[in-house]
């Protein structure tokens, strides 16, 4: 009897360190694959909203007020409101180093299925923007990121993905504005999963 209870202490305590590491992945950095230097998303004031779970409204109460809000289907006017704003953009001045884009679903740019108009006024992307420039033209990223291209109208940069919703910009070529260069840190993205995406697609 003796050996036998001691047979399944031994197999518990085996399987405890996956269990814990399980938990801890999944219940706490929902970007586990964010850069050396650049963890940001841990001590986040934003850290409590989520993906297409969190209201405008909800933004808000967490980050307050933003500095400028924009219906970017109509840039020149002034914002309409929440309710009637059909592309919102919220800009917040984080802090010295980054100011905030926060993009909802109703105009939130990803490749993936398209979002019930249910969802419209919930938190797409969180973006961080440099307010200076951050070389990144020397950064080996894990090869839990995919590489992807992209050329806009005033410029072009690498998306790097790793299907958590954590996605980093760096542009391949000069911007008309600013001071930015290619292999400069454009913007970093966090935002639904892959998984998440899919989900509330098919509600």
């Amino acid at each position: 009897m003796k050996t036998i209870s001691f047979l399944l202490l031994l197999s518990s305590l085996t399987l405890l360190p996956a269990v814990v590491l399980e938990q801890s992945q999944t219940d706490g950095n929902r970007y586990p694959n964010e850069l050396a230097g650049y963890e940001l998303y841990e001590k986040a004031k934003w850290k409590s909203l989520k993906p297409l779970i969190s209201t405008m409204d909800d933004v808000r109460r967490v980050l307050g007020n933003p500095s400028e809000a924009r219906d970017t289907s109509q840039y020149t006017k002034p914002y309409p409101g929440d309710a009637l704003a059909k592309k919102p953009v919220f800009t917040y001045e984080l802090d010295a180093d980054w100011q905030v884009l926060v993009y909802f679903a109703k105009y939130c740019f990803y490749e993936g299925p398209e979002l019930p108009a249910s969802l419209n006024d919930r938190l797409c992307t969180i973006d961080l923007l440099p307010k200076k420039r951050i070389a990144f033209d020397r950064i080996q990223f894990p090869t839990a990121f995919k590489k992807n291209h992209v050329a806009a109208a005033d410029a072009a940069w690498d998306e790097y993905a790793d299907g958590s919703g954590l996605v980093y910009e760096v542009y391949t070529t000069r911007t008309p504005y600013g001071t930015k260069q290619a292999g400069d840190l454009n913007r970093i993205k966090y935002g639904p999963s892959g998984d998440e995406l899919k989900k509330y697609a098919s509600k």
